[in-house]
């Protein structure tokens, strides 16, 4: 829970800015600009997820175990093989991104993409190595070298993003320009991550005995560590199908890259218009689908070495214990986040993004919160239990009902229809995971309390923050359009969240010892609650 909290804290502050940055873009460059840059960043995602292999996650996951098991030198040596090996692979996609862009933003719709595919293409070269750092923190359960570089990382990424889009307008190289400048953001961002990483390492060799005294793990002294065949031969077995796996976004992201914008175009609608039409898509709704499942990706990063942990002592009871602990944490952040972007879709879009015109999209988007969140979680417990193949049977299923009703459905619903095929395909994805996780470990789950119990909350707080939206509307205050969405928006969101936390604690769906366990607020959260009388004493 520290962990996941660390890491949570920093994805929030990360898509703050990125929600800045965001909508400065997007008033600055507009809704085709905003295409292009979108167009940009699918292809970018994907090849990044094949040349890491998965191997972040894999170190994290071989560093928790033989950490646990005192052998300190394989763990080690893990991290050194991984390291060398990432940044060859990522210079090879670094090559084959930059000279292969022509091809790239073809098949994307827009010829006018390559130079944003070209400017985003050296970043391949750089975060694969600062990914494997991360990884080897997240295996001794260290969260916050990953949560301050990933936030100075955001920092130089949008100073750069802004800046760079800003100036090239100025020089007259138009939207095609500026979002190249903007792509390019990826570049200075990651430089500023690794070199955050390098300081963390360096300091990290002092501490490391003191770090395995706190964990009450003696090192074991081992002849014969791994060796670099053997490394390869583990790592390889286990970050293939991890980074196949991780796939899921992208790929649904690369499938409407590649199909929304031709689809319409083969339907009688102008490129410019169906670049704009993807750049709704993209740059509003999947961009706003896109902070929830950070923030799931937060809490498997945490969540999948303290299962690997568990998993390799053999601790059945502690297994069962950390995995249900994730999905719980899962669901209860889903469920208000989907019911959250249903209710308060059409103001969010005018805050965020001048005016409505993405809203019903990003409704649809919400629902698919709910399926995007628990996937992630239920993938990272599997891989922590080593069955690092199931999550690519969600992977095939989802794409193909994607790539399917992409087709059926973008010709009758426009972007909309692509919102509807995102939605369906997370939630096979994750019935699928959800029932593979149960038949490797058969852990219980009790309705009453596991499903009824959020719902009921859910519900309530949903109908709530409904009817203060329908009485601030009658309300007509005369304020500009975007300034009053913004401000029913945080009303909501910020009342919403109250009456969650209590409903939590009134229907007994989280306990005292449940909020004394959260690090640094959990007591002081357990006294403002008794004042209430909502403990026993």
């Amino acid at each position: 829970m520290r962990g996941a909290m660390i890491l949570g804290i920093a994805t929030v502050i990360s898509k703050m800015m990125g929600s800045i940055y965001t909508i400065l873009l997007q008033n600055m460059i507009g809704d085709r600009g905003m295409g292009l840059y979108q167009m940009a960043y699918p292809v970018y995602s994907t090849l990044l997820i094949v040349s890491t292999a998965g191997f972040p996650i894999a170190v994290s996951k071989f560093v928790s175990e033989y950490s646990a098991l005192g052998d300190y030198q394989s763990a080690r040596r893990i991290y050194h093989v991984s390291l060398v090996l990432l940044s060859v692979l990522g210079l090879v996609a670094a090559v084959v991104l930059y000279t292969q862009a022509p091809f790239f933003s073809t098949l994307s719709g827009d010829s006018e993409a390559v130079y944003a595919i070209r400017a985003i293409a050296p970043a391949l070269f750089i975060v694969p190595a600062m990914s494997t750092m991360r990884g080897y923190f997240q295996g001794w359960q260290l969260m916050n070298p990953t949560a301050v570089s990933q936030i100075m990382e955001q920092l130089i990424r949008v100073a750069t993003i802004l800046l760079g889009a800003m100036i090239v307008l100025k020089l007259g190289f138009g939207d095609t320009g500026a979002a190249a400048a903007a792509a390019f953001g990826a570049v200075t961002g990651g430089i500023a991550g690794i070199l955050v990483m390098v300081y963390y390492m360096v300091a990290f060799k002092n501490k490391r005995r003191e770090l395995a005294q706190r964990h009450a793990v003696t090192e074991r002294l081992v002849a014969k560590p791994l060796s670099i065949r053997a490394i390869m031969g583990k790592m390889l077995y286990y970050a293939l199908p991890v980074s196949l796996g991780a796939l899921i976004i992208p790929v649904i992201s690369n499938v409407d890259a590649w199909t929304v914008t031709n689809i319409l175009k083969s339907h009688g609608m102008a490129q410019a218009t169906a670049t704009r039409e993807f750049g709704l898509l993209a740059g509003r709704s999947f961009k706003l689908l896109m902070l929830p499942a950070a923030l799931a990706s937060s809490l498997g990063a945490a969540l999948m070495p303290s299962v690997s942990a568990a998993f390799a002592l053999r601790n059945h009871l502690d297994l069962h214990a950390r995995i249900k602990t994730g999905l719980h944490m899962a669901l209860w952040f889903a469920l208000p986040a989907s019911v959250g972007l249903l209710v308060l879709a059409k103001p969010i879009d005018i805050a965020l993004f001048k005016d409505a015109a993405g809203y019903h999209s990003i409704q649809i988007m919400g629902f698919a919160v709910l399926f995007s969140v628990l996937q992630i979680t239920l993938s990272a417990s599997l891989q922590g239990i080593g069955a690092v193949w199931v999550p690519l049977w969600g992977l095939f299923a989802g794409t193909a009902a994607k790539i399917a009703l992409n087709f059926m459905l973008i010709p009758f619903f426009g972007i909309d229809g692509a919102a509807i095929s995102t939605l369906l395909s997370y939630a096979l994805a994750t019935v699928l995971n959800f029932f593979s996780l149960r038949a490797k470990i058969g852990i219980a789950f009790h309705f009453r309390d596991d499903i009824l119990k959020p719902f009921v909350a859910t519900f309530i707080m949903g109908a709530f923050i409904f009817a203060l939206y329908a009485q601030w509307s009658r309300l007509a205050i005369p304020i500009p359009p975007r300034i009053d969405a913004f401000a029913v928006t945080v009303l909501d969101v910020c009342m919403g969240i109250v009456l969650y936390a209590f409903l939590m604690v009134l229907i007994g769906l989280v306990n005292e010892k449940d909020i004394a366990s959260l690090p640094r607020i959990g007591h002081p959260l357990v006294v403002v609650f008794r004042r209430f009388g909502l403990f026993a004493r």
